[in-house]
C-alpha cells in the first residue's frame, strides 16, 4: 500500500450524514437499462452526467474496519474525456430504518492511488484507531468498477435527490460478481421523497429494496459468503425503550430479513435463501399482530395482496426443497429395500423432483422480476418509516417496551395454551381437528418469532419456557405435516404408485403413533 505523506495544506475532508435508499434491478439487462431510466417521467427532462468509477477498499489484515462497520476507500473519478480525480472517503457504522440507511462520510481529494493520513484529520478516525496501529497495517481488500450515470431530481416540496445508476462489477482477488443498482440520495429535505421517487421508478422498472452496500458485499465475495442467507438478528432492546420505536426496530430487522434474503435468491438457488425468506415474512407477520394494537385507524398496516405471487411461489419451492432434502432421503434405503427395480422408481422420481425444482424456480424468479413485487415491498419500508410518527399518542410516548411486551406476550401464550388444550381433546382425523392441529402451529410459530424478538426485555425464565414449549410443538407438528403432503406433493410428478403408497403408509403410521 502507498500512504501519500502527509500535506500540511490539504483540504480538510467534506462532512456529510449520507441518507440513501438503494435499489436492485432483477431481471435488468445492463446495456438498456440506462435507457430505461432515462424514459422515466420524473427523469426524462434531466440531464445526465456519465463517470468511470474505480474505487479500491482497504482494511487492516484483521479486518478491523469491517468489524467497526466503517469503510475506507479510494475512488479515481472520470467524467467524460475530463482529467481523473482521486477522491478518499471514509464512512462510519450508520443506522438503517425502513430501508433507508444513514451513515456518516467524509471525503477528501488527494494525490493518485494514495491514501493521506492528513485527510482522516477531521474525521472520526482517531475514534476508531484509538492506538494509532491501523493506518500501516492498511492494504487494498477488493474493487468495484463501474459506468455512473447520476441525475439530480428536485420533488415537489423542494426536496434534493441524486439519482445514481450503478452498472459494473465488485471483484475480490479472482471473484467477480455483477453490479447494477439504483441509489438514491438525499441531498435535502425529506426522507419520505426518497420513497416517492422509488415507487415512480418501480411502477415502469421491477426493483426489490437493497440492503447490502457495495463493501459488504466485496467482503463477503472476498470471504465466500456472498449467497449465504440472512437469518433472524438479536435486538438489544432496552426495557425503557419507547414502544414505537421499539416496533419500528424489531419490524425493521424482520423486514430486512425478507428483503435481503430476496435478493440473494436472484443470485442464487440455496434452498436456505428461500426458506429464511419464508422465516421473514412470518416473522414480520407476527410482530404485525403483535404491535397491531399500536396502529389502529391512524397508521394501518399496508396492502400486501400484490405479494400473494411471491408468497405463493416461495411457498411453493419451499415444500418442494423440504421434500428432495429432508424427507425423502430418510425414507429411500427403507422403500428400496436392495429391489432393482424399485431403485429405479426412486431415481425416476429423483429425476421428476429436480425437473420441478427448476419450473418452480423460474416461476419464483417471475415474481421477483414482477413490479408489483418490488411496489409492494416499498410501501412496506414507506409505512415502516413512517411508523413512529403517524402512529404517536402522548400515551404511547410514556410507555415502554417491557410493559408493553410482556401483557402481549402473556395473551399469546394464553391462546396457545388454549388451542393446545382444544387440540388435545380432538379427533385428529377429522376435520375439526385437523384444523385445531393448524392452528396449534401457526400459534406456536407465532410465539416462537414474539418471543425470540423481543426476549432482551421479557423475563428470561419465563421466556426461555414459554420458548422451548413453542418450538416443540411446531417441530412435531410440522414433522407430520410434511409427512403427510408427501404423497400429495408427488403424485401430480407422475411418481410411481408404489412409491406414493409406501409413503402414505409411512405417514398414517406415524400420525397414529403420535
Amino acid at each position: 500500500m502507498t500512504i501519500q505523506r502527509p500535506h500540511p495544506t490539504a483540504a480538510p475532508p467534506a462532512t456529510s450524514a449520507e441518507i440513501e435508499l438503494k435499489l436492485a434491478l432483477p431481471g435488468a439487462d445492463p446495456r438498456t437499462v440506462g435507457e430505461q431510466m432515462a424514459q422515466l417521467p420524473m427523469l426524462a427532462d434531466l440531464a445526465p452526467v456519465q463517470q468511470k468509477l474505480r474505487n479500491i477498499y482497504f482494511d487492516t489484515p484483521a479486518q478491523d474496519l469491517r468489524q467497526q462497520r466503517a469503510a475506507l476507500r479510494l475512488r479515481s473519478l472520470r467524467q467524460g474525456s475530463g482529467k481523473t480525480r482521486w477522491l478518499q472517503t471514509l464512512k462510519t457504522a450508520g443506522t438503517a430504518t425502513a430501508g433507508l440507511s444513514q451513515r456518516g462520510e467524509w471525503e477528501a481529494a488527494v494525490h493518485e492511488g494514495q491514501l493521506d493520513p492528513v485527510a482522516l484529520q477531521g474525521t472520526p478516525w482517531p475514534t476508531l484507531d484509538q492506538d494509532g496501529q491501523w493506518l500501516a497495517q492498511l492494504a487494498p481488500c477488493f474493487e468495484t468498477e463501474s459506468t455512473r450515470t447520476l441525475r439530480l431530481f428536485t420533488a415537489d416540496d423542494g426536496s434534493r435527490i441524486e439519482v445514481v445508476l450503478d452498472v459494473g462489477s465488485v471483484r475480490a482477488g479472482d471473484q467477480r460478481a455483477a453490479l447494477c443498482e439504483v441509489e438514491l440520495e438525499l441531498l435535502k429535505g425529506s426522507p419520505d421523497a426518497l420513497f416517492a421517487l422509488a415507487e415512480h421508478i418501480a411502477q415502469r422498472l421491477p426493483v426489490l429494496p437493497a440492503t447490502v452496500s457495495k463493501a459488504e458485499r466485496g467482503w463477503r465475495l472476498l470471504d465466500g459468503t456472498t449467497h449465504a442467507p440472512r437469518r433472524a438478528r438479536k435486538l438489544d432492546l432496552a426495557e425503557d425503550t419507547p414502544v414505537l420505536p421499539a416496533a419500528q426496530s424489531v419490524l425493521g430487522e424482520m423486514l430486512g430479513q425478507l428483503v435481503e434474503n430476496l435478493g440473494g435468491i436472484l443470485q442464487s438457488d440455496g434452498p436456505e435463501l428461500v426458506h429464511q425468506a419464508r422465516v421473514g415474512w412470518r416473522r414480520w407477520r407476527s410482530a404485525l399482530w403483535l404491535f397491531k394494537p399500536l396502529l389502529g385507524e391512524a397508521h394501518p398496516a399496508p396492502d400486501t395482496t400484490a405479494l400473494r405471487p411471491l408468497l405463493k411461489a416461495l411457498g411453493a419451492m419451499r415444500d418442494l426443497d423440504v421434500a428432495a432434502l429432508e424427507s425423502l432421503p430418510q425414507w429411500a434405503d427403507a422403500y428400496i429395500a436392495g429391489d432393482a427395480e424399485r431403485a429405479q422408481q426412486w431415481q425416476a422420481m429423483e429425476t421428476a423432483v429436480t425437473a420441478e425444482r427448476r419450473i418452480r424456480r423460474s416461476g419464483l424468479l417471475s415474481a421477483l422480476e414482477s413490479p408489483p413485487t418490488g411496489q409492494a415491498l416499498l410501501a412496506l419500508e414507506r409505512w415502516l418509516h413512517a411508523l413512529p410518527q403517524a402512529a404517536w399518542t402522548p400515551e404511547l410516548a410514556e410507555r415502554g417496551i417491557a410493559d408493553w411486551a410482556a401483557s402481549r406476550t402473556k395473551r399469546l401464550h394464553s391462546r396457545l395454551s388454549t388451542e393446545v388444550e382444544e387440540m388435545a381433546a380432538a379427533d385428529l382425523d377429522t376435520a375439526e381437528g385437523i384444523e385445531h392441529q393448524h392452528n396449534v402451529r401457526l400459534l406456536a410459530k407465532r410465539t416462537r418469532y414474539v418471543l425470540e424478538a423481543l426476549r432482551t426485555v421479557l423475563p428470561k425464565e419465563r421466556t426461555r419456557r414459554w420458548q422451548e414449549q413453542a418450538t416443540e410443538l411446531q417441530t412435531s407438528i410440522g414433522a407430520a405435516r410434511d409427512l403427510m403432503l408427501l404423497a400429495t406433493l408427488l403424485e401430480p410428478l407422475g411418481v410411481h404408485a408404489g412409491i406414493l403408497g409406501f409413503l402414505r403408509g409411512v405417514a398414517a403410521g406415524r400420525m397414529a403413533g403420535d
